[in-house]
């Protein structure tokens, strides 16, 4: 039994560990992609943003979520209510659904703004067309979370009971137990909806962009070294979604079939399900960072926006301490010597020569420019 507890005790660290990074990490992507929904003349497209977004909000969710199963094995027994324990499973359900659906909406999206002729590259990348698509996925999503609700509930057993102290351990867990019947059908739909089919989407459509920018390459005059570049990124996104895709969700789905062919032991079984299920976990900290970090019209958006914050701060404050600076000059009963009336005089023209050198260089800059790799996340 101590060895037992002290398993739990570093699942329950390891978890910790990865809720506390997964909020860091999701945090810092909305506080990039958010302002980027809505500021104008943004190269990336508005759906990936929108996506991205709505990936990060999941995660947020799913965090939280998971902040309720850190508790439940910090303590051993579930320590709340039946609603909170239904609750918790659909968020944690979700997470395996949106997520994935999410990312394979993004690699539909890139493949259609690259590969696609001009209008339907542009209806894919608008905001208004994926806040549809993911409404619709939503929808499906629930609909398929129906066992879920139905049969979520929080059971309690009685355990070591002592028949000379009249004591009996107590404990209560949150858990879905359906009938069998209903068990495997859910698992088995769930499985081709939530992995199967992602995985074929994601690796179809972004396989296909570098054959695309290929055959591009050879009918028309592409530099090589922009080519090779945007090929590059491709792959490398590739590689990494597949492989992290691959390492987190095949476990999960693989030990939901096999528990129904192989026997364990229990406390095998429960330590090997606990890092099993945090699995899913990981994926949620890693798509918000790579969607983000390979993206180089996000970063460079979003470096623009704080250096325009930055500034127009710093425009602000020497304004009010100019502002400032006059009226102390200028209070009733006190005379303004020639000395200071020259040096304010300076100022102003400073300010005012400081402000058409701003005006001019903002004239001289260069128009707005798209790249190709912008929408290849």
């Amino acid at each position: 039994m101590k060895t037992f507890q002290g398993y739990r005790t570093y699942v329950a660290s390891t978890y910790i560990g990865f809720n506390v990074v997964g909020f860091a990490i999701n945090a810092w992507v909305l506080y990039v992609v958010a302002p980027l929904l809505f500021a104008p003349a943004i190269k990336v497209p508005k759906s990936i943003l929108f996506y991205i977004f709505a990936l990060c909000v999941g995660d947020l969710m799913t965090m939280i979520a998971m902040l309720l199963l850190v508790i439940e094995l910090v303590f051993g027994t579930w320590q709340f209510s039946s609603m909170v324990c239904t609750s918790y499973l659909i968020f944690d359900s979700m997470n395996k659904f949106m997520a994935p659906m999410i990312v394979f909406l993004i690699s539909r999206t890139c493949y259609s703004t690259v590969c696609l002729d001009k209008t339907r590259g542009e209806k894919a990348a608008t905001l208004k067309y994926a806040i549809i698509q993911f409404c619709i996925a939503l929808a499906c999503v629930m609909v398929l979370l129906w066992p879920v609700f139905a049969y979520s509930q929080v059971f309690t057993f009685y355990m070591n009971p002592n028949a000379t102290s009249q004591e009996v351990t107590v404990m209560r867990k949150c858990g879905f137990f359906p009938p069998p019947q209903i068990e495997f059908w859910f698992n088995l739909i769930a499985c081709i909806t939530s992995y199967a089919v992602p995985l074929f989407g994601i690796i179809y459509w972004y396989v296909s962009v570098p054959f695309f920018l290929k055959r591009r390459a050879l009918t028309t005059l592409v530099a090589s070294s922009s080519m090779d570049a945007a090929l590059r990124k491709v792959i490398t996104t590739v590689l990494l979604l597949t492989v992290i895709y691959v390492l987190c969700w095949t476990p999960y789905w693989v030990s939901m079939f096999a528990n129904r062919i192989w026997t364990m032991e229990k406390k095998s079984i429960i330590i090997i399900s606990y890092f099993i299920h945090l699995l899913p976990y990981i994926s949620c900290v890693a798509y918000p960072l790579i969607f983000t970090l390979l993206n180089r019209g996000i970063r460079s958006a979003h470096a623009k926006i704080v250096a325009d914050q930055r500034r127009r701060f710093r425009s602000l404050t020497d304004e009010a301490s100019s502002q400032i600076r006059t009226a102390i000059r200028t209070i009733p009963g006190t005379k303004m010597k020639k000395q200071d009336f020259l040096t304010r005089t300076e100022e102003i023209s400073s300010d005012k020569a400081a402000s058409e050198a701003v005006s001019e260089f903002r004239d001289a800059l260069p128009s707005q420019t798209s790249f190709p790799d912008e929408t290849l996340l």
